[in-house]
């Protein structure tokens, strides 16, 4: 029993952070949300969480909305793959071409054994 009643108070606490209890608006809640993935974002996302966290704290805004926002801001600046060069078919040797020498095989003589 002693276990459970150290415990209450623990459980109690993420049960308030949990439901967005514990003093804090759901406002308040979404901002901090919002700050956090700018923690976590490039700068030019980071920019649009950060302005949808100050508009959350004033009550206008999505969530929702500022995360589509910085993923599109995101996307727009990442630079796109350059396309590799066209691939060369394998040609036959054209008459006066030189042609390498057949490969000899490597290691001990098979006559030898």
């Amino acid at each position: 029993m002693k276990r459970f009643t150290a415990l209450l108070p623990i459980l109690a606490s993420f049960g308030l952070a949990a439901c967005g209890g514990g003093g804090q608006s759901q406002a308040e809640n979404t901002a901090e949300a919002l700050e956090q993935a700018a923690e976590q974002s490039d700068p030019a996302a980071a920019q649009v969480l950060e302005n949808a966290a100050d508009a959350a704290r004033e009550g206008s805004g999505s969530a929702q909305q500022a995360l589509q926002n910085a993923g599109n801001a995101q996307a727009a600046t990442v630079p796109q793959p350059q396309q590799a060069p066209p691939s060369m078919q394998a040609q036959p040797n054209r008459t006066g071409q030189q042609v390498p020498p057949p490969k000899q095989p490597t290691g001990p003589d098979p006559e030898e054994r």
